[in-house]
């Protein structure tokens, strides 16, 4: 059985293989990256990404070969690889609607992955891409390679 219904018992065993279990809680990071984003780049941690990154900060996973859609990718859950990228997240702030907040970087570092305050999780590169509702989802399309949604570069929302 599965620990979420939004993802495969595939993408459950790669995340448990790199570290991530049912009820896992990074609390100490979280703080530590919400202070040190603040300061650097002025991102404000607002509570989806809060969830998300306490329960899935600092897994590494890799999902290697042909996928349902696509190829299968990476995802590193480390939003200080967004450091320095303020401009980029303002400008797809304005498509998506709302504020976003990184959470690390998928697709060996081809991508940023990024959260909404509602939790709908994206892909921001040269555009930006809905990838899942909310991180299990988009941790399960990544992993399994389902393509993401491509949003238009004008302000719209998803």
């Amino acid at each position: 059985m599965v620990a979420y219904a939004d993802w495969s018992e595939e993408t459950e065993r790669l995340l448990i293989d790199a570290g991530w279990y049912p009820g896992r809680r990074q609390d100490e990071r979280v703080a530590t990256w919400r202070r040190d984003l603040a300061e650097t780049d002025a991102f404000q941690m607002f509570p989806a990404a809060e969830v998300a990154l306490k329960e899935f900060g600092g897994i590494n996973v890799r999902g290697d070969g042909p996928g349902i859609e696509c190829a299968r990718g990476s995802v590193e859950l480390d939003p200080e690889l967004a450091q320095g990228e303020r401009e980029r997240f303002e400008r797809f702030r304005d498509i998506v609607g709302q504020d976003i907040f990184p959470l690390g970087e998928a697709h060996d570092g081809h991508a940023f992955l990024a959260i909404d305050r509602i939790g709908r999780v994206l892909l921001i590169g040269d555009e930006v891409q809905f990838v899942g509702s909310n991180i299990q989802s988009a941790l399960d399309a990544i992993l399994t390679g389902r393509l993401p949604r491509r949003l238009n570069n004008e302000r719209r929302g998803i």
